[in-house]
């Protein structure tokens, strides 16, 4: 039951990692593929039926694992509070963006708001990559979050801002309009390679500096992450970008994989008492498929590229 429960609290943080990890990165890239004005608006119009959706995924992550496993979020969260604390005022910061930008015609007004958009983007990549990099290097049980930051930390944090650079990117090259797509799509291209090396290095530092409990598992699913970036390369070149989206959605979920998959033994400890698994299964399990679904369909509905009688959301 322990195990089962660390699955489906890895599937949920892996799932926002991948759902709302698209949004994040249209937040950091759109001002580089798109103009001001009415080609901007694209891209948060793109974005738009998925980004409350996305949001919830973060949300039932986080109430999974406080019931499931208590003394997780109970040890290690304090030693993390900074950087959590970052990543609530962030995700404020970026919703912000999104809420308020289109709400009046001033360019003024619209370049605060972008700017707010794509500073609490880079909050939100920056810690959940720095909290993953603290999972790598040991469970942080400091109340006062001392180390938190240290170069694994920091690494982790700039890979995964990359890889939710490339993976919006990649996102708007299948979404805005055809005119648009190319400028989406060759941004995309250039953050391929960097974003391998990059992972790459995270990879090393892992071994040198990292403290997992079954290392080549972690190192297994880290070498996919690097293959599916170099992949997505390859097909944003050919010009498939579907195939590229679904790269570098596993490129963004990988990770946490790799996390889980490294650090399994000592997550496993935290876990609730088997009563208490057992309830929140009864309660919990049944709503899993529905979300899944529920995302499948607004995928469906939501797969054309937009256009000019797009619903605009923001």
């Amino acid at each position: 039951m322990e195990l089962m429960w660390l699955l489906i609290v890895g599937l949920f943080f892996g799932a926002w990692f991948v759902l709302d990890g698209f949004t994040v990165g249209v937040g950091l890239t759109m001002r580089m593929v798109t103009g001001p004005g009415t080609p901007r608006r694209a891209a948060l119009t793109a974005v738009g039926p998925f980004l409350l959706a996305n949001e919830v995924w973060l949300v039932a992550t986080a109430g999974l694992m406080a019931a499931s496993y208590p003394a997780l979020e109970s040890g290690v969260m304090p030693g993390l509070y900074p950087v959590i604390t970052a990543l609530l005022v962030s995700w404020v910061v970026r919703d912000a963006g999104f809420w308020f930008r289109s709400r009046r015609e001033s360019r003024s007004w619209q370049r605060f708001w972008e700017g707010a958009l794509t500073a609490g983007s880079l909050g939100l990549a920056l810690t959940a990559g720095i909290t993953l990099g603290n999972l790598l290097g040991g469970l942080p049980s400091a109340p006062e979050g001392a180390g938190v930051l240290d170069p694994l930390a920091l690494a982790c944090g700039v890979l995964v801002t990359g890889v939710f650079a490339l993976h919006g990117a990649v996102f708007l090259s299948l979404r805005l309009p055809a005119e648009q797509a190319p400028a989406a799509a060759a941004l995309a291209a250039r953050l391929s390679w960097p974003v391998a090396a990059l992972g790459a290095v995270v990879v090393a530092l892992t071994f040198v500096l990292g403290d997992l409990a079954r290392p080549w598992p972690a190192l297994a699913v880290a070498l996919a992450g690097l293959a599916a970036v170099v992949l997505a390369g390859r097909f944003l070149a050919g010009r498939r970008y579907g195939r590229a989206f679904a790269c570098t959605a596993l490129a963004a979920l990988l990770p946490v994989l790799a996390v889980g998959f490294g650090q399994a033994p000592e997550l496993r400890d935290g876990a609730a008492t088997q009563t208490s698994l057992e309830q929140l299964a009864t309660l919990a399990l049944p709503v899993i498929p529905l979300l899944l679904l529920s995302q499948v369909w607004m995928w469906w509905i939501f797969r054309h590229r937009v256009g000019r009688d797009s619903v605009a959301f923001f």
